[in-house]
């Protein structure tokens, strides 16, 4: 077992999690879906639409938080190329991992479903505010649905909410950058509108 799973809790936190109730595994498979790449995106665009309500330029107005799942999405699969740690099924014995979905056995650290999903609402929560406490919530419970499907190890997750809050901050900064930037033209641009020209009385 590499050392970084030597003292990963991932036995003890996946035995809380799924007592192997029908409705709880349904639970846990839904949230792990809902932190796929795909459904991230739709997520994304809901939720600025939600703070628009607008749904022309709804796309662009999204780019920032699409940039960031990009990002985050990036990372993660480089990372897992670079390190390539085993998941729990191929280290484990199988009989004591409680799988759902489809049963995974490489490319571990860190957890791409959750670096997207940590993307998004890190993103939301540094532009919106508060009205993004669902996507939080999601990123938290969708961490440990990978946990609770035996994807993932939990510093698996860790490492995905880290790489994701990383990627929103330097989408957020850039996008922040840019936003200034505009400001700067615009104000520039009203004082030469308010400036006479040359000559006026």
């Amino acid at each position: 077992m590499p050392a970084l799973y030597q003292h990963d809790p991932f036995l003890f936190l996946q035995g809380l999690l799924s007592p192997r109730v029908g409705w709880v595994e349904v639970l846990w498979e839904a949230l792990t879906i809902a932190c796929e790449g795909w459904a991230m995106v739709l997520l994304a665009l809901l939720f600025v639409y939600t703070r628009t309500r607008e749904l022309r330029g709804l796309v662009r107005a999204t780019l920032p938080a699409l940039a960031a799942l990009l990002l985050a999405g990036i990372l993660a699969n480089g990372l897992k190329e670079i390190v390539r740690t085993p998941r729990p099924l191929a280290v484990l014995d199988p009989a004591a991992v409680h799988v759902l979905l489809e049963p995974l056995r490489l490319h571990a650290f860190p957890s791409g479903h959750s670096a997207s999903a940590a993307a998004l609402a890190a993103w939301a929560l540094h532009r919106f505010g508060r009205p993004a406490w669902p996507l939080l919530a999601l990123a938290l419970l969708g961490g440990l649905s990978r946990v609770a499907v035996g994807a993932h190890w939990t510093f698996d997750v860790l490492g995905g909410w880290v790489i994701g809050a990383l990627a929103a901050a330097a989408v957020r900064a850039l996008e922040i950058r840019r936003e200034r930037r505009r400001e700067r033209l615009q104000a520039s641009g009203s004082r030469l509108q308010e400036k006479p020209p040359p000559g006026a009385v």
